[in-house]
């Protein structure tokens, strides 16, 4: 059976919309497409999306019952309008003759007496209902001109103060519903976006990925509300208003509608090409987000080089981008109400036309003409908002589109379906004609084989780019090898889970990264049910504990972003307490050095030595003083191993290696 294809991006994203938004433009889609199933370059994969919903089914069908309760509602509001109009254009006097009032009886009697015109189906009394409204247009009829115009303004008010109420309620659940869609959302793409690769996010900005989890997702969420409402409120009462303007009007009144509705298939054409223009648009603002990001994360270096007006260029360049096309996706936007507008009043023309005639010829009654007057007024206002929302929904289905773009793809490297957990270490690592390639035409590393005994220290050294990071990140799979493999105690990493994989290894790099929260939780950070107690033993083994005691809160100290309120040496001291609170067999220490003064560099190597011990580990350094009592050590170049040996064999040859022991 052929393993079904897997969806990996390991490339810009926005370039490989752009590539599919291309591809869509010129294949057409009918009805029927929505319906099947999704794959990788479908338009319409926002239809995933459709899981998320169904936990809230139940508030969903609870505001559209309570949409169609205020559209019943405002149906109601016009027929006691038409009532009032009745009572205007009637002028009637409360009935006190005898004779009078045994004509405004005949209703009731109809409904109550038998072979009346409301009896039942067996022919005998009429039903309750046939009673009660004939008791009600009675006692209607038996009320004056002004009691009756009293009776319709209060009515009016107090239905409208029901109609609205019952929107407030609709609105607050669909707010309501929609925050807490978008947060699961978010919270499900943020969980997609940590099991990507590190080959995604060295094609992919931090920015761009940061503007899907806000501004697309916030663009859904308005969606959902916004959109949804209106348009759930507006096409009820345009389909209410068809049938009430069918019964009133007859086919005369929807020949007028008719030309009305042709104004939809323009602004179809306009929403479908607003979403293009707005998927273009969110790539745009991805930009800009980018550029906010590393002008902000870069302040050193921008004041350092006095690069202000620079990075002011490059952000006034993305900005400018981003504001015209918003300025051509505002201009298709800007087409619709108008147009809507415009047949529309060709409808309610030949409305006035053709009814105002059969009014004047006595066809037509004058209430019911004003009343369908305002009718066709408010159709031709929810038409308008109906065609404003479709393309507003076009809007938020590209954002859709672009949440689906990450949330629906697959992880580059996950667990083989015959994977176990790790297990310790026993014997050690081995690297068995290990190749990797980032692009097949550059290749990083070639045929490389070593052995690592369990408990000895490797140490890789060479020119910059020669693979030694590359190397050393295979181990805990941030990448897979290309070809070859690596081994741990015999066991291919591959058939390894990853989680339990990675829980054996600890990294200390060069550019060490803290986060903005306490030193407890920096150092706790792979131990997080570490004791006080824990915490502070990792930080005296690290030669950290005597400067955290001198901060203002000790271990409860807020660091800054990235850290950067302490000094180097004490970043990499608090690195590598984390490191020792992990307590993980195998260690991987990248460049861990060599950022540092003297004096900082020989405190963290004491308590790299501290780390070391007992561990097996990976070393990589330009200080080639720092791995002199390596048991083995590879030089790399071009990719490839050139030299192997301990440092004084190294020497001995007078190769690669002593040159670059001459040097540093």
């Amino acid at each position: 059976m052929t393993p079904p294809r897997r969806n990996i991006i390991v490339e810009d994203v926005d370039a490989l919309e752009r590539r599919r938004l291309k591809a869509r433009g010129s294949k057409k889609y009918s009805f029927t497409d929505f319906f099947k199933k999704p794959t990788e370059d479908d338009p319409k994969s926002f239809r995933r999306l459709a899981k998320f919903i169904r936990p809230f089914r139940t508030g969903l069908i609870g505001a559209l019952i309570i949409s169609a309760v205020a559209t019943a509602a405002t149906f109601l509001e016009f027929w006691i309008m038409k009532e009032g109009f009745g009572a205007i254009f009637s002028r009637l006097e409360v009935a006190t003759t005898p004779e009078t009032v045994l004509h405004l009886m005949t209703p009731l009697a109809e409904a109550s007496l038998p072979g009346g015109a409301a009896l039942g189906a067996a022919g005998s009394v009429a039903t309750p209902l046939a009673v009660a409204e004939g008791m009600a247009t009675t006692a209607w009829n038996l009320q004056g001109a002004r009691d009756r115009l009293l009776f319709a303004v209060v009515s009016f008010l107090l239905l409208a103060v029901f109609e609205n109420v019952l929107k407030y309620m609709q609105r607050l659940a669909m707010r309501t519903i929609s925050l807490e869609l978008v947060r699961n959302i978010r919270e499900a793409l943020f969980g997609k976006l940590m099991t990507f690769s590190m080959r995604f996010y060295h094609a992919n900005h931090s920015g761009k990925l940061i503007s899907r989890l806000t501004t697309d997702l916030g663009r859904l969420g308005s969606m959902l509300v916004d959109v949804t409402v209106q348009l759930s409120q507006d096409l009820l009462f345009l389909f209410g208003a068809l049938l009430w303007l069918w019964i009133e009007g007859g086919t005369m009144l929807l020949a007028g509608l008719g030309i009305a509705v042709l104004a939809f298939v323009p602004v179809q054409r306009i929403a479908r090409r607003l979403r293009r223009k707005e998927a273009e648009n969110l790539s745009r603002m991805g930009a800009v987000f980018v550029s906010i990001s590393e002008s902000f994360s870069a302040q050193k270096i921008v004041k350092a080089f006095n690069a202000q007006d620079h990075e002011m260029e490059r952000f006034r360049h993305v900005n400018d981008r981003d504001t015209e096309g918003r300025k051509k996706a505002a201009g298709l936007r800007a087409q619709v109400a108008p147009l809507v507008n415009l047949v529309g009043a060709i409808g309610i023309a030949a409305f006035f036309w053709l009814s105002g005639v059969q009014v004047i010829e006595g066809g037509w009654e004058a209430k019911n003409f004003f009343l369908i007057m305002m009718l066709l007024m408010k159709v031709t206002g929810s038409m308008r908002r109906v065609a404003d929302a479709n393309s507003r929904l076009h809007s938020g289905l590209s954002s859709a589109d672009r949440v689906a773009t990450l949330l629906y793809s697959d992880a580059e490297i996950v667990d083989a379906p015959d994977a176990v957990p790790m297990a310790g270490l026993k014997r050690g690592i081995t690297f068995r004609n290990v190749s990797f390639d980032y692009d097949p035409k550059h290749p990083v590393l070639r045929d490389i084989s070593a052995e690592i005994p369990c408990g000895s220290t490797i140490a890789l050294v060479g020119h910059t780019g020669s693979g030694k990071t590359t190397l050393a990140d295979l181990v805990p799979r941030f990448y897979d090898v290309t070809s070859g493999t690596i081994e741990i105690d015999g066991k291919d990493v591959r058939k390894l889970s990853v989680t339990s994989l990675r829980d054996h290894i600890a990294v200390v790099t060069q550019d060490t990264l803290l986060f903005n929260d306490t030193v407890a939780a920096n150092i706790a950070y792979g131990n997080p049910d570490a004791t006080q107690e824990q915490i502070e033993r990792a930080a005296i083994a690290a030669h950290a504990h005597d400067f955290i005691r001198k901060m203002s809160g000790g271990y409860q100290t807020v660091l800054g972003e990235r850290g950067v309120t302490i000094s180097g040496g004490e970043r990499q001291r608090l690195a590598i307490a984390r490191a020792l609170l992990k307590d993980a067999p195998i260690l991987i220490l990248d460049e861990a050095t060599s950022a540092l003064d003297t004096a900082s560099e020989q405190l963290v190597q004491k308590a790299i030595n501290t780390l070391k011990t007992g561990r097996t580990s990976i070393v990589i350094a330009h200080r080639l003083s720092t791995v002199r009592d390596a048991d083995l050590i590879l030089v790399l170049e071009a990719g490839r191993i050139i030299e192997r040996g301990t440092h004084d064999e190294l020497m001995q040859r007078k190769g690669t290696y002593a040159g670059l022991a001459t040097v540093h």
